[in-house]
C-alpha cells in the first residue's frame, strides 16, 4: 500500500503547494530584490501550527534559488538551536559553509559570515519565539546583505522582549498570517500525498474528507493521520485504507504529535509539563509556578513563564486554560479532571 514513505514525513517540500498562493507570493515579493542583486525584505510568518508557514517559507526560498542558482541560505530551527551562539553557528555552517569547533565566540562567528557572505543571503528562523533573547536578529540585520523569514505562532509571543534597539529595525518587515486551512484544502493536500506516496486504490475520497475533517485545519495532523491509518490497515493486511479506521487513526496521530512535541520541549517547557503531569485536577498559576521553581536549576521570572513559555504550550496542545476564581487554572490536554477535588 505504501509506494514512498517520505512523501508522509513532516519535512517533505511538495510541489506546488497547497491552499497558500497568497502567502507564497507575498513572501516570494519579499525576497525578489535578491534576484537583482539587492538585500530582501525581513518577513515574518504567523500562525497556529499545521498551517503550512514552514512549507511555505521552504517553498518561497526553493523558487529564488530556481531563478537564482547560487543564493546562500541556511535554516534553523530555534527550537533546537535557541541561544545566540548556536543559531549564529547553524547559519555560518549553512550560509557559507564553514565548519568551526561548537566553542567559538558569538563576534567570531559572525565575523566569519561577514567576510564570507558576498552578496545577498537568506535565512528561515523556524519557531524563531523559542529564541532565549532576541539579541542574535540585530546581529543578522548587521550583517551585509542577510536577511531572514522569521517564523512564529504569534507576533505578541516574538516581540514581547525586544529592546528598542531591535525592535526599530525589525519593525518594518513585512508580516505574513495563516489562518487554519478549511476541509477542503487539507482533502486536496492529503489528495496530492495520496497521489504520490500510496498505491492506486489504497484510499478513498470519502476517507480523506473524513481526515480531514476530524484533523480541524492541522494538516500535519492530517497527514500523520493518514500515514498511520496506512500502517493500521497494513496490520489487518488490507489493500485499501476501510472508513471505520479513520477515527482511530486520527487519535493516535494526536497523540504522535503530541509525543513529538514534547520531544523538542526546551527545559523550561518541559518542566512544566513534567509538573502538570504529576498534578491532578491542574494547578493554578502561581502553584504552577511555585513546583517549576523547585525543579528547574535555572528558573525564568513568572512573567517571562506567562507571557512566552506557557502561551507556547498552549498553541502547541499540550496544556488548556480555564479561570478558577479568578485565576488561570493549568492542565494537560486530554486529561479529565472532572471528579478531581478543585485546589483551595
Amino acid at each position: 500500500m505504501l509506494r514512498d514513505g517520505e512523501v508522509f514525513r513532516d519535512d517533505h517540500l511538495p510541489d506546488p503547494i497547497v491552499g497558500r498562493n497568497r502567502h507564497m507570493n507575498e513572501v516570494t515579493d519579499a525576497l525578489a530584490p535578491i534576484e537583482d542583486g539587492f538585500r530582501a525584505e525581513n518577513v515574518f510568518l504567523f500562525g497556529p501550527s499545521g498551517v503550512g508557514k514552514t512549507t511555505v517559507a521552504k517553498a518561497a526560498v526553493r523558487e529564488l534559488r530556481r531563478e537564482v542558482l547560487e543564493v546562500p541560505y541556511a535554516y534553523v530551527n530555534c527550537w533546537q538551536d535557541h541561544t545566540r551562539n548556536r543559531v549564529l553557528d547553524q547559519i555560518a555552517r549553512g550560509l557559507v559553509g564553514a565548519t568551526l569547533p561548537r566553542s567559538s565566540s558569538t563576534s567570531r562567528l559572525i565575523d566569519l559570515i561577514k567576510s564570507n557572505l558576498h552578496g545577498p543571503g537568506v535565512v528561515i528562523l523556524d519557531e524563531a519565539d523559542q529564541l532565549r533573547g532576541t539579541e542574535v536578529l540585530y546581529d543578522l540585520h548587521e550583517i551585509r546583505g542577510l536577511s531572514w523569514i522569521g517564523i512564529a505562532n504569534r507576533e505578541i509571543d516574538l516581540f514581547a522582549d525586544l529592546d528598542d534597539r531591535i525592535t526599530s529595525r525589525i519593525s518594518v518587515a513585512y508580516r505574513v498570517r495563516f489562518d487554519t486551512y478549511g476541509e477542503d484544502t487539507i482533502t486536496e493536500i492529503l489528495s496530492r500525498r495520496a497521489r504520490d506516496g500510496l498505491g492506486p486504490g489504497a484510499v478513498n475520497d470519502d476517507v480523506l474528507a473524513r481526515i480531514a475533517r476530524l484533523s480541524e485545519g492541522d494538516a500535519r495532523q492530517a497527514i500523520t493521520a493518514l500515514r498511520v491509518a496506512v500502517r493500521m490497515a497494513s496490520q489487518e493486511g488490507l489493500a485499501a485504507i476501510p472508513e471505520r479506521l479513520v477515527e482511530d487513526a486520527v487519535r493516535n496521530a494526536e497523540q504522535e504529535v503530541r509525543q513529538k512535541t514534547i520531544s523538542k520541549l526546551n527545559t523550561h517547557q518541559r518542566a512544566l509539563h513534567e509538573v502538570l503531569v504529576e498534578a491532578e485536577g491542574g494547578l493554578i498559576q502561581k502553584e504552577l509556578y511555585a513546583r517549576y521553581e523547585e525543579r528547574h536549576d535555572d528558573p525564568v521570572t513568572l512573567r517571562y513563564l506567562r507571557e512566552n513559555h506557557l502561551p507556547k504550550l498552549e498553541h502547541y496542545n499540550l496544556i488548556e486554560v480555564e479561570w478558577d476564581r479568578g485565576t488561570k487554572r493549568y492542565s494537560l490536554v486530554g486529561v479529565d479532571h472532572s471528579e478531581s477535588t478543585p485546589e483551595l
